[in-house]
């Protein structure tokens, strides 16, 4: 490397990769150069070849210019390059894929596409589905407000499948309308207008117009088969659900059928001889059995007029008390002789409630302390005042529901672990939630202290306007 050393009293020049040159101590001047001092070192200045070096000096003095030309260009560019990280230019096919991911539903992705569309291109656009036989504007730009000759070319470009124009000379625009097309066929139909100073799209604008109706079509034919897969997952649950209602149904309604047909054949017996306290006793299972198949089948019809939507709550004020009578006397003989204990405080307020379908929400939670509990200890009815909600609770003493099925308890068809100590289809617990979720209430299940369950159903008190 050459070091040139420019000074007001002398010139320098040195070879530095020449062996005998000595290490020639230096500073670096205010403008970046490298100066040599000759006074420091032992060398030695030629003054007689000064004047050889001119033309190399001249060429020298080029190349420094164009280093610095170059260093100052880079430098440049540095500055700009860190100036677009700071500020990147938005790509808004990038912001509209990415404002999709947030949106839920077709209505929230049209509105965002037709939003974002406007934004890049300045275009008013209005976005056309089919809808059996009829054609559909989901959403639209407030600029494009389609007419009749819209919806016509709408429907050829769908039909055809290619880009359709059309040009309101009224109005000094042009309609554009570009078919959704995927690979399961036209999804629509993408419209937008330009005006007569916009008249020739250039093709870098044809371009993002078409990253558009790609991505819009994407987005139409994601939720279509996220629908459909829905709708798949539906007719499964309800096919799987339809099945085990009718292997429940051929057991346990079978069941109670079988006893009081085999009731019915013995009494009707002419040559037995029954005793009169046999007799009772056997009429007694049979109403027993007629019993259980009604409250069965009480359970389906609400459980179909629950999912029908065709529950109609009547409330009126209630005595709570009555409630716990009616559904004490609606169980019946299903509670025999077990032991009913019933825990009111004296201060109860009247409930605005369907006094027929609380009773049978508690003749559901009843029976199943019944046959959850031992018939020794008694099923206790307790209700209190909360805040603004009424809680009534039914308490057994039996072994408990496991902690895993406290979960899954409300659930349809579900009947935990001891599914197989009684009978039933699983449906009431799951009717329960139905009917006071109906009135706006909640109901839960928890383990008692060391042993038994306890379900509570909670209902607001209104005080006016129910």
């Amino acid at each position: 490397m050459l070091f040139i050393c420019f000074s007001r009293r002398q010139q320098v020049c040195g070879n530095a990769n020449a062996a005998s040159t000595p290490t020639i101590g230096g500073t670096v001047s205010r403008s970046g150069q490298l100066c040599l001092d000759a006074r420091q070192e032992n060398v030695k200045i030629d003054r007689s070849r000064t004047y050889n070096y001119t033309g190399s000096m001249k060429t020298l003095w080029r190349m420094g210019a164009i280093a610095g030309a170059g260093l100052a260009g880079a430098a440049i560019l540095s500055r700009s390059g860190r100036r677009l990280l700071r500020h990147p230019r938005r790509d808004p096919i990038h912001e509209l894929a990415r404002a999709l991911t947030h949106c839920d539903g077709m209505p929230d992705i049209f509105a965002m596409i037709n939003r974002c569309f406007m934004g890049a291109l300045q275009f008013p656009a209005a976005i056309f589905i089919p809808e059996g036989d009829r054609l559909c504007v989901p959403h639209h730009n407030p600029r494009f407000k389609p007419e009749g000759i819209d919806f016509v070319k709408a429907a050829e470009s769908i039909s055809s499948g290619a880009l359709v124009t059309h040009n309101l000379s009224r109005q000094r625009t042009s309609s554009y309308f570009v078919p959704l097309s995927t690979c399961r066929g036209t999804l629509g139909t993408f419209g937008f207008r330009v005006s007569a100073t916009e008249a020739r799209i250039s093709p870098e604008k044809w371009a993002l117009i078409e990253s558009f109706v790609n991505q819009t079509s994407l987005a139409i034919l994601r939720v279509s088969l996220e629908d459909k897969a829905r709708d798949t997952e539906i007719l499964a649950e309800a096919d799987r659900l339809h099945q085990t209602l009718l292997n429940s149904l051929a057991h346990n309604v079978r069941t109670p059928l079988s006893s009081i047909i085999g009731v019915l054949s013995t009494l009707q017996e002419q040559e037995i001889a029954i005793d009169q306290q046999i007799a009772h006793d056997l009429i007694d299972t049979a109403r027993m059995e007629a019993e259980r198949l009604n409250r069965l089948l009480g359970n389906l019809l609400d459980l179909s007029r629950l999912e029908a939507g065709a529950l109609h709550i009547r409330k009126h004020l209630c005595d709570v008390q009555d409630v716990i009578g009616a559904a004490l006397e609606q169980l019946g003989s299903a509670a025999g002789d077990r032991p009913v204990d019933v825990v009111l405080p004296p201060d109860l307020p009247f409930v605005p409630m369907d006094f027929v379908l609380i009773v049978q929400v508690l003749v559901n939670l009843l029976d199943n302390a019944l046959k959850y509990s031992p018939p020794g200890p008694p099923i206790t009815i307790e209700a209190r005042v909360h805040s603004r909600t009424l809680d009534v609770s039914v308490s057994d003493l039996g072994n408990g529901v496991a902690e895993d099925d406290l979960v899954h308890i409300f659930e349809k068809f579900n009947r935990g672990r001891r599914s197989s100590e009684t009978g039933g289809i699983g449906l009431g617990l799951s009717i329960c939630r139905g009917l006071i979720e109906a009135h706006h209430g909640s109901i839960w299940a928890e383990r008692r202290c060391p042993q038994g369950t306890r379900v509570t159903f909670s209902l607001p008190i209104q005080q006016q306007g129910y």
